[in-house]
């Protein structure tokens, strides 16, 4: 049998996508693998996908954009976001690391992955 056979077939509830038991486990590394496995096969839990999750979490962004500033700069094109871009762009962050980042003045910002790479790439060359 494949391994992957054993665990449920899950969807996001809000929006239908596909989820990952493995993407699960290491967005939930505070709780042992059996309790969140425990959690996946419980019939009457739905979960959310990540984007869908911080959709729910909108009144926190709310509270991070009146922390700090409204806007920041890509460092490497100089593209203007606001923290629901940010999200949105990094949605693979937990709230508490998008807050770090995004109240972190000395934080790096960037628009995209491209924009990322690219500024840690002249930075290399610059180096040398």
């Amino acid at each position: 049998m494949d391994e992957h056979k054993k665990f449920k077939e899950r969807n996001c509830w809000a929006c239908g996508k596909r989820l990952n038991i493995y993407d699960f486990l290491s967005d939930n590394l505070e709780f042992t693998p059996e309790y969140i496995l425990k959690l996946w096969h419980a019939p009457i839990l739905e979960f959310h996908c990540c984007e869908c999750f911080k959709n729910l979490k909108i009144h926190e962004l709310k509270l991070i954009k009146n922390l700090g500033p409204e806007k920041r700069n890509c460092q490497n094109c100089n593209i203007s976001l606001d923290i629901y871009k940010f999200s949105k762009i990094y949605n693979f962050l937990k709230l508490k690391e998008l807050k770090d980042i995004w109240l972190n003045e000395n934080a790096l910002i960037f628009c995209s992955g491209y924009c990322e790479k690219y500024y840690y790439k002249i930075k290399k060359r610059k180096r040398k």
